[in-house]
């Protein structure tokens, strides 16, 4: 039956504060534990049983149904992830422009160093995390 919590896990990830996600997994286990019960004592193999109740339960959007408001805010961090991403993303250019601009400004001083292309890097991650959180909450 871990596999199952561990299916129930993985389709409430990022939906749910992390206390009414460990009552819904709980709940939600214990349904599908008892689904595999009927379907074994029906003559059907362990593994399959195990299967065929998670294909018969759905997505996580079949979830989201049952509690509206839970899709809401969802939706609500989406949109927040996504403007956290643009900022970061225009941050990251505006950082880089400048670090380009000194460093070609004095040139002479660094005696020809081009010590932009490290801050271009380094900076670049922000971004790429932010890209990163905003596609989690979007799948």
């Amino acid at each position: 039956m871990n596999r199952i919590k561990k299916f129930v896990s993985n389709l409430l990830r990022d939906i749910f504060t992390d206390e009414d996600k460990h009552e819904l997994i709980e709940i939600l286990t214990t349904s599908l534990e008892e689904k595999v019960d009927d379907l074994v004592e029906q003559g059907t193999p362990r593994e399959e049983a195990i299967d065929k109740s998670i294909k018969e339960f759905g997505e996580a959007h079949d979830v989201l149904e049952a509690f509206p408001q839970k899709a809401a805010l969802r939706q609500r961090q989406a949109k927040i992830r996504k403007k956290q991403f643009l900022f970061s993303l225009i941050a990251y250019l505006l950082i880089c422009g400048i670090a380009i601009f000194l460093n070609l400004s004095l040139l002479d001083f660094f005696n020809g160093f081009d010590w932009y292309v490290i801050v271009i890097i380094g900076v670049f991650f922000w971004p790429l995390v932010m890209l990163y959180k905003y596609w989690i909450v979007k799948r």
